[in-house]
């Protein structure tokens, strides 16, 4: 028990939202796959040269998985890139706008781990502040209002949205500052939780603020570099929280 001792004295408890207190991955995915044939349909239209569409949802996947990582959050700005590689430019901006307002009808639903909603009523009634430090959906998204959707989102004291509201998006350090100085919480007396080793973790930690890695599938390689401590469940926060 003695690397739980770490976190004593800690007064809130700072969350990310995606993939951490939400499901978000295969929403995503499937989004794309969506938004990856209405490209492919358009690139037959308008005469490209053809690739398969596996070959095409791949390469979005890849492209969407370094913009996110990097807090690109605007879902135009992927599709650009994808054609541009395929060698397509200039395509039309309200083109651009349909792909992204097709990604969010459908990604705009993630359905909350059970082990959030449990955790989220443990901590608030053991008397921390939450607070919630994610990241803008972007053009044609609203974050605001899907996190709203949580079913606990009324037991959070602060909601940061980084890329709104002139904070910087994640991994800046804004964020997480921010955050602790609206809780009204020292930044040794934070914790940060999420599931991206370098935007939640690394960045707290450069911050100055714990952080501890939700790696559900364990499938981030030396998890211990990024965090200062790594759980597989936010059910074993109960252990030292």
């Amino acid at each position: 028990m003695e690397d739980f001792n770490l976190f004593a004295g800690s007064k809130a408890i700072l969350f990310d939202y995606d993939n951490t207190l939400v499901n978000s991955k295969p929403i995503f995915e499937k989004a794309i796959e969506e938004v990856s044939k209405d490209i492919y349909n358009f690139l037959i239209d308008n005469n490209v040269p053809s690739t398969s569409l596996q070959y095409l949802r791949e390469k979005i996947l890849s492209i969407a998985q370094k913009f996110d990582s990097e807090g690109t959050y605007d879902r135009d700005v992927w599709w650009v890139e994808a054609l541009n590689q395929l060698g397509v430019k200039d395509v039309d901006r309200d083109q651009l706008q349909e792909w992204t307002t097709l990604y969010w009808s459908i990604a705009q639903n993630t359905p909350p781990f059970d082990d959030a909603i449990d955790i989220v009523d443990y901590l608030k009634r053991k008397g921390y502040k939450l607070g919630l430090v994610t990241n803008s959906d972007g053009n044609s998204g609203n974050k605001r209002a899907r996190v709203a959707k949580f079913p606990l989102i009324d037991r959070f004291d602060i909601i940061i949205i980084g890329g709104e509201d002139n904070v910087k998006p994640k991994p800046s350090i804004q964020p997480f500052i921010l955050a602790c100085e609206t809780l009204g919480a020292r930044k040794e007396n934070c914790v940060m939780i999420g599931d991206d080793p370098v935007k939640d973790c690394l960045a707290a930690k450069k911050a100055n603020i714990k952080s501890i890695l939700v790696d559900r599938y364990n499938s981030v390689k030396y998890p211990e570099l990024y965090a200062d401590f790594v759980i597989s469940s936010l059910k074993e926060l109960e252990e030292f929280m």
